[in-house]
């Protein structure tokens, strides 16, 4: 398995603290949760930031975790490498171009020891959605499901395009991140159902970037705001809380 090194953020105190809540969430779903989608409604809400500090936090804990990034439309995956250059991605895989192992590769941070396995988009695809929708990515999910013990999937936002709902119908539960103070309401009600009608089971929902210092946000005082822009408020349970 080729070895790659994504840039690694140096998360404040608080927030890997919280992360570490998300994690703990997750794992108290529900038995037997292995993939589960992060989805947001529209771009930079720091959906695939989230997405990856959840699969090194189970990766910190022993487990066998895997990232898999599904916007094969606007990845920002190869823009986090630091070392090593992948080659093959998800989409050289869905193709034809490739076997599956060639698309696995092992995040190693030699610092801190702690490993988990990535799939990369690949090059944009003229169809995506074909492609995400295809036998073969079922297959593939139910394959890998049975060799690792996590697995988070990193999907476009579900306003934008529809791969997320499709995606949703084959994982075990979905995440809804959505960024604090700019995201409307009826938007994040109209994804939410989106993802219910695909036959997603929803886990729940990530606040992302709030502002502490906002007393409106209520129950969510205990989340936090960084020069990062990151805070985090979470609600778990059915898509109707």
């Amino acid at each position: 398995m080729l070895e790659i090194k994504l840039e690694k953020k140096e998360l404040p105190f608080a927030m890997a603290e919280e992360i570490k809540n998300l994690r703990t969430g997750i794992s108290f779903s529900g038995e037997n949760l292995k993939t589960i989608l992060f989805t947001s409604c529209t771009p930079n809400e720091g959906k695939s930031t989230i997405a990856l500090e959840t699969v090194r936090s189970f990766a910190e804990l022993g487990k066998k975790a895997l990232y898999i990034d599904c916007d094969l439309r606007k990845s920002i995956f190869n823009s986090r490498v630091v070392e090593g250059k992948p080659k093959y991605g998800l989409t050289h895989f869905l193709t034809g171009q490739c076997k599956l192992e060639n698309i696995i590769y092992r995040n190693v941070d030699k610092e801190d020891d702690i490993h988990f396995d990535l799939i990369p988009a690949g090059p944009v695809s003229n169809s995506p959605t074909e492609l995400v929708a295809s036998d073969k990515f079922k297959d593939t999910l139910k394959k890998l499901r049975d060799e690792y013990d996590i697995i988070i999937i990193d999907t476009p936002p579900l306003a934008s395009v529809g791969d997320a709902a499709i995606i949703g119908a084959m994982v075990d539960g979905s995440i809804l991140v959505v960024e604090a103070g700019n995201a409307d309401y009826r938007l994040v009600q109209k994804v939410r159902d989106k993802l219910a009608t695909s036959g997603s089971r929803i886990l729940g929902v990530v606040l992302n970037k709030v502002d502490k210092s906002n007393k409106s946000y209520g129950y969510y005082k205990r989340g936090y705001g960084y020069g990062y822009g990151y805070g985090y408020g979470y609600g778990y349970g059915h898509s109707e809380q």
